[in-house]
């Protein structure tokens, strides 16, 4: 009897095992209808670039062009391909921005897979003035997510919310395991550990100064919102309150504790766009509350609010919600009278403007000087 039931699988692999026959379920559907190798093989190695040129309140001179590059939600994993990351280093090396942000999802589940390959690989995204980091709600010790009350939950089983969007379309169910989430959950150290080695800094409820002399911008990085971590009080801290403020925060349900604190741009991802963007179908399976700030530009009084689609998703598939970056040129926001007499740059020209520097250094140092 002990041998029996040495052999019977355990509650962990049962709950594996059927995700994995959800996965081969999904694939061989994609495979045999025509309708879903677009969503399935195409459009989730596709990465779309959007540059937008933001008009900055005290922009200080020196920082008139700067580039910050927006990405966000990688979801590596095991199943993540070279190739993938390779054609996002592509991209951000033609885009040449002078910083870089993440803001947050670079793993799922909480789990660290093939370190070696990730770490490499984030060696290589650089930028003159840095790149920053902040977390989502896959890269803490446990995995958060809302249950079916918009409550904040710990995660026990790893099944995407594309599946158990696609059950309750159907009309049935997936089983879930959850606890609420009672305290902070701490970021997973494995994954700082892995920032820290690649040169990437993680700004978790802190705060960092992007420049040289009063030619400066803010950088803000808040905690999770599902780890019960997102801090305003303590990312806001030691601001600088007359220099332009980026705030970074990986879920959109943040904004609401954060818009009492200065902002110039909100950049945030965690939503994927929709993911699968039909009507009514989204919704079922995007993790959040505020339903309105699905993607793209928004306008939250004098607040610019930015949504990613980011990079991957926990299980590739993508309708209508292709993968992005995002490139921000920063310029001078104009003045009552300047704005009769004077339009906006269009990005194009400052594109072509900056091509013209000789070299990189050229174009970092026209910032510093």
């Amino acid at each position: 009897m002990e041998n029996q039931s040495q052999n019977l699988p355990t509650q962990s692999q049962q709950k594996e095992s059927q995700q994995k026959s959800w996965e081969y379920a999904w694939d061989l559907w994609c495979t045999l209808s025509i309708i879903g190798i677009w969503p399935r093989y195409i459009e989730p190695n596709l990465i779309f670039t959007r540059k937008i040129a933001l008009p900055i309140q005290n922009l200080p001179k020196r920082m008139s062009g700067f580039s910050l590059l927006h990405i966000s939600d990688l979801h590596f994993s095991a199943s993540t391909s070279k190739n993938f990351l390779q054609k996002i280093s592509r991209k951000i090396e033609q885009l040449a921005p002078d910083a870089i942000v993440f803001t947050g999802d670079l793993i799922c589940y909480g789990t660290l897979e093939n370190r070696e390959v990730l770490e490499e690989w984030l060696k290589t995204i650089q930028a003159p003035f840095g790149v920053f980091a902040t977390l989502g709600n896959h890269d803490y010790e446990k995995y958060l997510s809302l249950d079916d009350d918009e409550q904040f939950v710990i995660e026990h089983d790893k099944i995407p919310p594309l599946f158990r969007g696609f059950s309750r379309l159907l009309g049935t169910k997936v089983e879930r395991h959850t606890e609420p989430v009672k305290g902070p959950i701490q970021p997973l150290q494995e994954l700082l550990d892995m920032y820290k080695n690649a040169g990437i800094r993680v700004l978790h409820n802190n705060n960092a100064l992007i420049g040289f002399g009063m030619n400066r911008i803010n950088i803000v990085g808040l905690g999770d919102i599902m780890a019960n971590q997102c801090i305003p009080e303590e990312a806001f801290k030691g601001l600088s309150p007359q220099l332009p403020t980026i705030v970074l925060s990986h879920n959109p349900d943040s904004f609401p504790l954060l818009k009492l604190y200065p902002g110039d741009l909100y950049l945030f991802g965690h939503t994927h766009g929709g993911q699968v963007n039909l009507p009514l179908f989204w919704k079922k399976i995007t993790p959040i509350r505020d339903k309105s700030l699905k993607s793209g530009l928004h306008q939250r009084g004098d607040k610019t609010l930015f949504i990613s689609r980011g990079l991957g998703t926990t299980f590739p598939f993508r309708w209508f919600a292709p993968p992005q970056m995002t490139l921000f040129q920063f310029v001078p926001k104009p003045t009552v009278t300047e704005r009769a007499w004077k339009p906006i740059p269009e990005i194009s020209k400052i594109v072509s403007d900056r091509a013209q520097c000789p070299t990189r250094t050229s174009s970092a140092s026209k910032h510093i000087e």
